[in-house]
């Protein structure tokens, strides 16, 4: 009787056993693929969503900072062109991704602050997470070498007197350069034709060509350098480093501060360890080859400046604020 009892004690103990491993093993199925991918993240190549024409600022700058990234990380960054809507067609694309951490964008002003504001899009600023800001491009106006303007106070000078006849090119209506037009044109009460373009490139070449008196746009492809084209005002905070003698619409008297800013980003709901193995990788990286990625950057016109990802969201939230009041006062806000 007794030998009976004890099989039946261990009968059930086996079963009790064999029931909580079987549920361990379940809970294990169930949890572990998630903890182990944001612990063994990332395992393969992540896809970097450059939503511009290849062998641009964003496409060049991006290139070369993620790959100081990837030391850290162990994976490279792989680019994926996907060009349309002023980068709003890349970003949407992103923004509906499965959000593992596989798949990031090379995020700007355009797409991700003022596109939503001026046009009706499936996707909104918030469906974005940075991993931090690692560039700006301030806009400035540019024109020929040899134009006649010395200073920007010479050309609004000129402005005034012939109301609507100086003609100034952008990369686009309704971006951060129309903006940057619209606000000098009202701040100085002066009245320039814009025209707007596809491309900084196809401005700058009007501007060469003699087809446009200047060029409100970010960067300049070179031709500063070659001695092609000059600056007459930056919209940043400070004169930039490299260009001392380049001064700010600030000193001038027109308190413009617009640039198109630069930051990796992953799309909502990818989860925080990837994001801050994202940051940290690029704190890393800043950190190690810090002149390095300045002199780089620099070379396709982009201005070294990291900050961390809650410092780039409020940066994000003070440029939205700034170009929904512009874009209130032009009436283009989209409803």
């Amino acid at each position: 009787m007794m030998d009976g009892q004890r099989n039946k004690d261990a009968g059930w103990l086996s079963s009790c056993l064999f029931s909580l491993l079987l549920l361990f093993f379940l809970m294990g199925v169930i949890v572990s693929p998630s903890w182990s991918a944001e612990k063994t993240y990332p395992d393969r190549p992540i896809n970097m969503v450059v939503p511009y024409a290849p062998g641009g600022a964003a496409d060049l700058g991006s290139k070369m900072v993620a790959e100081k990234i990837a030391e850290f990380l162990g994976q490279p960054f792989i680019s994926v062109y996907k060009p349309g809507g002023g980068g709003s067609l890349g970003a949407a694309f992103v923004a509906k991704a499965k959000p593992d951490g596989y798949i990031v964008l090379v995020g700007s002003s355009t797409p991700l602050v003022l596109s939503p504001i001026v046009k009706k899009l499936d996707y909104k600023l918030d469906d974005f997470i940075p991993i931090g800001i690692y560039g700006k491009t301030p806009i400035w106006l540019a024109m020929k070498a040899d134009a006649r303007w010395k200073t920007l106070k010479d050309f609004i000078e000129d402005a005034k007197k012939t109301p609507g006849k100086l003609m100034v090119g952008s990369y686009g209506k309704l971006t951060a350069a129309h903006f940057v037009i619209e606000t000098l044109s009202k701040q100085a009460n002066i009245q320039l034709t814009h025209v707007p373009f596809k491309s900084t490139a196809e401005a700058l070449t009007a501007v060469l060509g003699g087809h446009a008196d200047g060029a409100f746009v970010t960067g300049a492809g070179g031709l500063l350098e070659s001695g092609s084209v000059k600056i007459l005002a930056v919209a940043a905070e400070q004169r930039l480093e490299g260009l001392p003698d380049v001064p700010t619409f600030k000193e001038s008297g027109y308190p413009i501060v617009l640039s198109a800013t630069y930051s990796l980003c992953f799309p909502k709901g990818t989860p925080k360890e990837i994001v801050d193995k994202g940051y940290i990788a690029q704190k890393k990286a800043s950190e190690r080859y810090s002149k390095e990625i300045m002199e780089g950057l620099k070379r396709v016109e982009i201005w070294a400046e990291f900050l961390t990802p809650e410092e780039t969201i409020k940066q994000w939230k003070k440029e939205y604020e700034l170009i929904f009041k512009i874009a209130e006062e032009l009436g283009v806000v989209v409803k």
